[in-house]
């Protein structure tokens, strides 16, 4: 009686470990079948994640850069205002001087001590003795002119002489502007001209002046052309230029290509040539504006050389130009949404519209790229592209060859792992049998990695045998360790068959989803060959355009002055 107590002792002890083992064994077992795709799924989620706050931080820097671009932009003013605000009081007062002496209700007195006031207050500034000049020859007073004429020569002798230029030319005093104009071309350098030639040009573009003026500013002109497209440096220079202004010229991303931005992983490079295929058309219809730009000749001279003279006066002067670039920069970085490398890019295209001088090519290039800045309106941009139109083609031959060499040949497709390449998406049905070729081996190498629970079926085998010899001794006993053998071997097989089930779930359900991104990523290739396709096509569309064009289509250059330049 007492072996038969201590035989049942010893199996509840064995019992208890076993069930122990056989708890432990399971969950393990159970934990390893998820363990590597739960992994994969924390490494998915990583780089969502990592994307995401990449996305975030680019997101906040160009937000506080656009926010320090509009401080800075009203700081800049600001200074602007204090150093140089009443220039600006001096510049309305020319047009102004010139406007009452037309009315005649501004008495000389008026005239005399407005023009006095300025040279007091403004003292250095070229426009303040010039004004007194102009006040004191409408009055007849010969001795306050010379000496005002005087000043206002020493202080800038180059926009004296084109502001009484174009006085005499709007008083139709046509020999003296004939004077002045050849003392303008006097000491002129076609490699260092100043920035205000550009009135000059203006003023040839506008046929204000009479024909005589023409003639000695056309020969001139031709002259200069003849020198600086000799060689190759000046010519160069300009197409260079014109490529970086074509390159700046892009559009921003407009998100169209969702599934392709998040699974190509050469997304930077088809984003950036389909913008480049963009831009043949926005400098189509950039060009197109300007070739029908024209002047309106139902205005009389008078008020087209007030134009010009209003432009002379109100052009930057040198002393500003560093104050005037760094508001432009913080301009368009407000402008780019605080995007400071396009606003950047940008600036580089129109850096030299703010050099004090250039040579002649640059003066055309910088009104043809923007004539605001550099001081000139829409005809006469329109002037400087007609005559830059050789090395503008050029240029934009460069920039085709260059941006179509970049086309990647290929979208490289990355989706849960499976990489692949297609080349337009016509492929689709070769990937998803390479895609399902891959999930295939996911699917037998996640089922490699679960291991058959051998250890736990072993246990319960020899929990069975034991029960096997415990009939001997009790036949309750036997049936004990047979029912605990039985249910181990049985948990143990049901928990691996679960895993494997588990895995294959998964697997099939990343497929699914894979293959619906897939499928995505090949629909928005084909759009994506598509609409690069069109815009790339508007490359010959901009070429036949550029080629068009000749001084002689624009209604605002008469046809014999744009020969004479040309």
């Amino acid at each position: 009686m007492s072996n038969q107590v201590i035989s049942y002792a010893d199996l509840s002890v064995i019992n208890s470990a076993l069930r122990s083992i056989s708890s432990d064994m399971s969950g393990v077992h159970s934990e390893l079948g998820s363990l590597n795709f739960k992994q994969d799924q924390l490494e998915s989620e990583l780089t969502k994640l990592a994307d995401a706050f990449a996305d975030f931080v680019e997101a906040d820097l160009k937000h506080k850069s656009l926010q320090l671009a509009e401080t800075r932009q009203g700081n800049l003013k600001q200074d602007l205002q204090i150093k140089f605000g009443y220039y600006a009081e001096v510049r309305r007062m020319a047009t102004g001087i010139l406007q009452g002496v037309d009315t005649g209700v501004v008495s000389d007195d008026t005239l005399r001590f407005t023009t006095e006031e300025v040279m007091i207050k403004a003292p250095g500034y070229w426009l303040a003795p010039a004004l007194v000049a102009l006040a004191s020859w409408i009055r007849n007073d010969k001795n306050v002119n010379e000496k005002a004429l005087n000043e206002a020569l020493k202080r800038d002798d180059y926009k004296t002489t084109l502001f009484f230029m174009l006085v005499m030319r709007r008083l139709t005093r046509n020999d003296a502007s004939l004077k002045w104009l050849e003392r303008y071309f006097m000491h002129q350098n076609p490699q260092n001209l100043d920035r205000e030639f550009i009135i000059i040009l203006e003023a040839v573009t506008t046929g204000v002046f009479p024909p005589a003026s023409r003639q000695l500013m056309m020969s001139n002109v031709k002259g200069w052309l003849d020198q600086l497209t000799q060689g190759d440096t000046f010519i160069n220079e300009q197409k260079s230029q014109w490529v970086k202004f074509f390159e700046a010229s892009g559009p921003l991303s407009d998100g169209k290509y969702p599934l392709l931005e998040k699974f190509a992983d050469n997304w930077v490079k088809l984003e950036t040539s389909l913008k480049e295929a963009k831009i043949h058309g926005i400098l189509n219809t950039h060009f197109k504006g300007i070739i029908s730009s024209s002047a309106d000749f139902s205005k009389g001279v008078k008020v087209q050389l007030d134009e010009i003279l209003s432009l002379l006066v109100t052009n930057f002067d040198d002393e500003e130009l560093p104050l005037q670039e760094q508001v432009r920069l913080n301009q368009l970085i407000i402008q780019m949404d605080g995007d400071k490398n396009a606003a950047q890019a940008i600036m580089d295209a129109e850096k030299h519209i703010f050099d004090e001088k250039v040579d002649f090519l640059q003066l055309l290039t910088n009104a043809s790229f923007n004539p605001e800045l550099s001081g000139a309106t829409k005809v006469t941009q329109a002037l400087a592209v007609s005559i830059s139109q050789p090395w503008i083609v050029e240029a934009h031959d460069t920039f085709t060859a260059q941006s179509r060499n970049r086309i990647p040949q290929t979208i490289e497709l990355n989706v849960d792992g499976f990489k692949t390449t297609t080349k337009d998406g016509s492929e689709e049905n070769e990937l998803l049998k390479k895609q399902d070729a891959f999930y295939q081996t996911v699917l037998e190498t996640e089922l490699g990695k679960l291991s058959f629970p051998y250890g736990g079926v072993i246990i319960g085998a020899l929990v069975c045998l034991l029960g096997v010899w415990a009939f001997s001794l009790h036949p309750v006993a036997g049936l004990v360790g047979l029912g605990i053998g039985g249910v181990l071997i049985w948990n143990n097989i049901k928990n691996f068959n679960n895993a494997k089930e588990n895995i294959t779930e998964n697997v099939e359900e990343r497929k699914r989803k894979a293959k619906e991104v897939l499928r995505g990523c090949i629909a928005e290739t084909v759009d994506y060959r598509k609409e690069h396709t069109t815009e790339d096509a508007n490359a010959e569309v901009l070429r036949q355009l550029l080629n068009s064009i000749t001084p002689e289509d624009f209604s605002s250059v008469s046809k014999e002055t744009a020969r004479n330049i040309i």
